[in-house]
């Protein structure tokens, strides 16, 4: 079992802190404040997609599996009363000349490997597509 551990604190009233080893992400922490950076559900969304993008890199490595490129696009549905996530898409684009099939399978098993892919799944609708581009 692993456990994680991040230190996020408040620095003014528009902006917070995540802190972990000697790592820092400055998030936007002020309700409906595009000027402020990240919100949290962008945050949780861009640590889906980090999620993603890390189990791809590392089946892609251990399958032999040429990546000349990635990159996902997500989205989340919220509704207000009450305040939850009701659905995640996402789209995921890859560069590499391998066949079809053989990227079906990496995109599986880098879905399987994702931890917090995983995670949301049990916890909202999560859609997920995936392309080839050049």
């Amino acid at each position: 079992m692993q456990t994680y551990q991040v230190r996020v604190e408040r620095i003014d009233s528009q902006h917070a802190r995540a802190s972990v080893r000697s790592y820092t992400l400055e998030l936007g922490a002020r309700r409906a404040d595009t000027e402020a950076g990240f919100n949290p559900v962008e945050t949780l969304l861009a640590a889906a997609g980090a999620c993603l993008l890390t189990g791809l890199q590392f089946v892609a490595k251990a399958s032999q599996i040429p990546l000349d490129g990635a990159w996902v696009k997500l989205e989340a549905t919220r509704q207000d009363k009450p305040p939850t996530l009701m659905q995640i898409q996402y789209n995921l684009h890859l560069q590499s000349p391998a066949p079809q099939e053989r990227l079906q399978q990496l995109v599986v098993l880098a879905q399987r490997n994702s931890t917090v892919l995983q995670t949301l799944a049990q916890a909202v609708q999560l859609e997920g597509t995936w392309e080839v581009v050049p």
